[in-house]
């Protein structure tokens, strides 16, 4: 279920947050490329909060690498696949966390 999920979150929040909040600021609130990618990833991590404050500091770290895989490549494509995959990582991290902990001797 997770991975299905990841595949959604991945292209949906990249198709709001790059491909459509990263221009629509451009465009027509005539703010600067390094301005919209402030603003843009501000909020992509503050969406975040309700993981912690510090997945907050994260995913906004991350979203900048995923703005940066954008601005050079000039296509969606690479922030997508890269998000999908971190969130892929997160999935199975936990679930090897979870799997270990079950097996602990008491």
């Amino acid at each position: 279920m997770f991975t299905i999920l990841a595949f959604v979150v991945g292209v949906s929040e990249e198709l709001i947050f790059r491909g459509y909040l990263y221009s629509y600021l451009q465009e027509y609130w005539s703010v600067s490329d390094l301005i919209s990618l402030l603003i843009v990833n501000i909020i992509f991590g503050l969406l975040h909060f309700h993981q912690g404050r510090s997945a907050v500091i994260d995913t906004a770290t991350l979203g900048f690498a995923m703005s940066q895989l954008y601005t050079q490549s000039g296509s969606l494509l690479l922030p997508i696949i890269f998000h999908i995959l971190y969130d892929l990582k997160i999935a199975i991290v936990s679930r090897k966390l979870e799997m270990h902990k079950t097996h602990q001797p008491v």
